[in-house]
């Protein structure tokens, strides 16, 4: 039976004595991605939990308020999803990706896949899958939904939450805070002296804009790809809806929007930069959207402890990060597999609650650097030669060593074997595996020229495999025994 939506005459309210609330239920704060899906998680283990979302009911509203930039889901959220399963009714509103899709200033374009044949990411909208999971958790019975109830107080220590007024306030045996990147709970923590926390603003802003399907429904761009319009410090990106549309963003510098106060500047920028979405978009669609814009900004966040008492900051609320590996969704819902995996462990939710930020916090914050360090990927090294010569290698290595040599991208978008963190480690690995082999390559282009020089060869294949037989022996020798002596058993 479907859980009913409660007004506060329903709830208990306490006075300001607070109280202490029975160990079996849980406020979430926030029925965004990250809530909605703690809520079903928290059921599934028998806890009564009780959401109170700020905003009114999204599945209610025709135009959903508040900005959002598509989602892609991957391996590690769709492993979440499956536990509560969700997956397959995600999936059903999801298109899977399988690259990117370079536009050249030109108006040329080239795919860069992600991975092996058949690997894929699933674009999907914001307010779809949030409705969806609003859905899953509003079916369990021990769920119940509280909307418009936005957060004035939390008392930390009492694991009380305060909604003013007549709302009132109730305690609780845990509360678990999924408010998002401007965390009031968060706040709370900071008054903690044992709290660390530290923000970045980037120096790009953002805007959306869209690509309407053509006059026959159809999409006008190739649609299984991530489309990118990487311009050194600023691109276009669009992703696929299930409606043939698009949904495009813009990240630039401040300078950027500059120009957009005029309808001359607004075209400027798209004559000059991205022409050939010019018609994609079209022309007063881009003129509505983007003149006057000012554009909003991007923070990455990370602090540590995610738990104080009995209260878990979780998704965004502990580790926003910005956009750019389309990771930030998928690490907010492998949280909830982590809690999960942990009260399964520990047979309940407060000895669970002792464990998560050793297993999580560490992790979060290797996410938050790998999402800034594709940030500068998209924009500028994805044009590069060396990154698609890069990629080629890490695909060919990986062909031959599936389990040796995993690229990070696949590491993780498409498997769970590796935490973040040994995701991160892992291409460090790597880095200092190819720059080494890379000298050692020089040394022996060396010998063997020398050789050849030597002998007054001429240049020809025979030749030049002799020189490599003859000088190359005693390097490729030095390769190995300081690859074992670096890197173990894993050169």
């Amino acid at each position: 039976m479907a859980a009913s939506l409660v007004s506060w005459d329903d709830v208990e309210v306490y006075g300001d004595q607070g109280g202490t609330g029975a160990t079996n239920t849980v406020a979430v704060i926030g029925a965004g991605l990250v809530g909605s899906l703690t809520a079903s998680m928290l059921a599934g283990h028998g806890y009564d939990v009780d959401v109170y979302e700020y905003r009114s009911d999204i599945r209610a509203q025709t135009v959903v308020q508040g900005r959002s930039i598509n989602m892609t889901i991957a391996k590690r959220g769709l492993d979440s999803l499956e536990r509560v399963g969700i997956k397959d009714a995600v999936l059903a509103e999801s298109i899977p990706l399988y690259g990117r899709m370079i536009h050249n200033l030109d108006g040329s374009t080239y795919p860069v896949p992600y991975g092996v044949k058949d690997q894929a990411t699933y674009s999907i909208s914001r307010s779809e899958i949030n409705k969806l999971l609003i859905s899953h958790a509003e079916n369990h019975p021990n769920v119940k939904i509280h909307f418009e109830h936005k957060l004035e107080n939390v008392d930390i220590k009492r694991s009380r939450v305060d909604f003013g007024g007549e709302r009132g306030s109730k305690t609780f045996g845990t509360v678990i805070s999924a408010d998002g990147s401007f965390s009031k709970t968060r706040g709370k923590f900071l008054r903690d002296t044992s709290f660390n926390f530290s923000q970045e603003y980037i120096d790009a802003l953002y805007i959306e804009l869209s690509i309407q399907p053509d006059e026959k429904g159809q999409s006008k761009m190739e649609l299984n790809y991530l489309h990118i319009w990487p311009r050194g410090h600023f691109m276009l990106i669009g992703l696929p809806n299930k409606d043939m549309s698009w949904t495009m963003t813009l990240f630039g510098p401040k300078r950027i929007y500059e120009d957009f106060q005029t309808r001359s500047g607004v075209l400027g920028v798209f004559e000059k930069y991205f022409p050939d979405a010019i018609d994609l978009i079209e022309e007063e669609r881009i003129i509505e959207l983007c003149l006057g814009a000012k554009g909003y900004p991007m923070v990455s966040i990370k602090c540590s402890p995610h738990v104080l008492n009995r209260t878990l900051l979780i998704g965004d609320a502990s580790h926003a990060m910005v956009p750019f590996y389309g990771e930030g969704m998928n690490c907010g819902f492998e949280d909830v597999l982590v809690l999960g995996d942990l009260i399964d462990q520990y047979g309940d939710l407060h000895t669970a609650l002792q464990h998560y930020s050793g297993a999580r916090c560490d992790n979060v914050h290797a996410m938050c650097d790998l999402a800034m360090y594709n940030y500068t990927e998209m924009r500028d090294l994805v044009r590069s030669p060396f990154f698609r010569i890069r990629k080629f290698i890490d695909n060919v290595l990986h062909a031959m060593f599936p389990d040796k040599w995993v690229p990070l991208y696949t590491s993780i978008r498409f498997q769970r074997k590796l935490t973040y963190r040994e995701c991160l480690d892992n291409k460090k690995w790597q880095d200092n595996l190819l720059s080494t082999v890379g000298k050692y390559g020089a040394v022996l282009a060396v010998g063997v020229c020398w050789m050849l020089i030597q002998s007054n060869k001429t240049p020809t294949f025979e030749t030049l495999l002799d020189g490599v037989t003859t000088s190359g022996g005693w390097v490729v020798d030095g390769v190995k025994g300081l690859g074992y002596r670096i890197y173990g058993n894993r050169f």
